[in-house]
């Protein structure tokens, strides 16, 4: 099926019980964000993407929708369903389910903005072949959202309710593609809540999850909706590409304890195979490395250049080159910035390469490279060549595969080998 042809249900009932302070007297789809109604910008995003058809499923003050915005808006065919008693957002797609024209539907909420390319998820989304599947993004904080865990296949594995403190994770970004087998499973005329009481029956069932690094809003609380006109007029400079930070010994190249002569250098067997394919996946290379044996006085930073080079020339052979290399030379006792599992290298990297930590993807194989990672935000994988293979339960890594062709194939699972830089790039 064409995704000009997939019908597209906007959940725009809510009641905007926290938002009504600052926007009294109007459903919250309906709060102007530089001078237009906040649905505005769904729609404009919805038919960027070639759809045609919204189903606009409406309650609390739903008639102000229906008279700002009748029955058309640009190429869009606009239809409503408005429900006469709260539904919840599960119970307003089943109310509406009659009006949807299409197997699957794309569903939105009304109060959430991700800057994702709905046709790069549709396309990922069909080839899995999958009964439903949700949008997912990355925040610094997820106290407030609660957390979505995947598999390395891409399948949702667990919801996580909010708990206080909670740092990094992947959120349910309120886009979904829903097919009619998950619709008709909704009781009809219940109060039902898609993410509480339907997302979680279908875990095991073809319930997968795409990863995304778009920006994210939320414009529920009076806080996030003040924030809204800067990031919406940021949205035009976001377009800046993914990278993947990677750890030298144990992940790219064979471990050597000290190694300082380029002899030495092995590449892990895959690994530039997987480095080539990150690359044409769209992703800048980055590698991080402590290497402290300069500190102790084993080696020399000439000799450490040696190496490099070397393992430049390995690369080299396999059609691929690192964007950068940084190194901290500094041992355990020196206390300084740049050593793992510390972010200084990596916020180096970052600002220097132009790349947003959060959006970055960490692989290596020790418990110093995954910690990096979780505190610059980014998605990690421990990988179980070098020291990883001394992990028994690496938990506090996103995903533990077997090496770095594992993980390049995770990664391509979970993004799509079309997606991989961050929206209008």
């Amino acid at each position: 099926m064409e995704l000009s042809n997939v019908s597209v249900a906007v959940l725009a009932g809510g009641l905007g019980t926290r938002l009504r302070s600052v926007v009294a007297n109007r459903p919250k789809v309906l709060a102007e964000i530089r001078s237009q109604p906040f649905l505005t910008y769904l729609l404009d995003q919805i038919a960027a993407a070639g759809c045609r058809s919204v189903v606009l499923c409406t309650g609390y003050l739903g008639e102000q929708i229906e008279t700002a915005f009748g029955k058309s808006y640009g190429p869009l065919r606009l239809i409503y369903s408005r429900e006469q008693e709260p539904l919840g957002t599960a119970g307003a797609l089943r109310l509406a389910t009659p009006r949807f024209e299409s197997d699957p539907v794309l569903v939105m909420n009304g109060d959430s903005f991700c800057a994702i390319d709905i046709k790069a998820y549709w396309d990922w989304h069909c080839q899995r072949q999958a009964t439903a599947s949700m949008a997912l993004t990355r925040v610094a904080r997820s106290e407030r959202f609660g957390r979505v865990k995947l598999d390395s296949d891409a399948r949702v594995i667990e919801f996580v309710e909010k708990q206080h403190g909670s740092g990094p994770a992947w959120i349910n970004a309120g886009m979904y593609f829903l097919s009619q087998e998950v619709l008709r499973s909704i009781p009809d005329g219940v109060n039902v809540s898609l993410e509480r009481e339907v997302f979680p029956r279908w875990i095991g069932r073809d319930l997968y999850g795409y990863v995304s690094a778009g920006p994210f809003l939320d414009i529920g609380t009076p806080d996030d909706f003040a924030a809204a006109e800067s990031f919406f007029a940021g949205l035009n400079g976001s377009a800046r590409r993914r990278f993947v930070v990677l750890d030298r010994d144990g992940t790219i190249i064979e471990e050597r304890e000290y190694l300082s002569q380029p002899e030495q250098v092995a590449l892990i067997s895959g690994a530039g195979a997987a480095l080539r394919k990150l690359h044409q996946m769209g992703f800048g290379l980055v590698m991080i490395t402590n290497q402290s044996g300069i500190g102790r006085g084993y080696f020399d930073q000439a000799q450490l250049g040696l190496v490099h080079e070397r393992l430049a020339q390995l690369l080299k052979q396999e059609n691929v080159k690192l964007d950068g290399i940084y190194v901290c030379p500094h041992t355990p006792d020196d206390s300084c910035a740049c050593r793992k599992p510390g972010t200084g290298l990596m916020e180096k990297a970052a600002k220097e390469l132009d790349f947003d930590l959060e959006g970055s993807i960490v692989i290596g194989d020790k418990d110093c490279d995954i910690d990096m990672g979780r505190r610059a935000g980014a998605m990690t994988f421990l990988v179980r060549t070098g020291y990883g293979a001394q992990f028994e339960n690496a938990v506090a890594a996103d995903f533990v595969v077997d090496d770095l062709a594992a993980a390049t194939a995770s990664i391509g699972c979970l993004m799509g080998a079309e997606r991989t830089i961050i929206h209008g790039h």
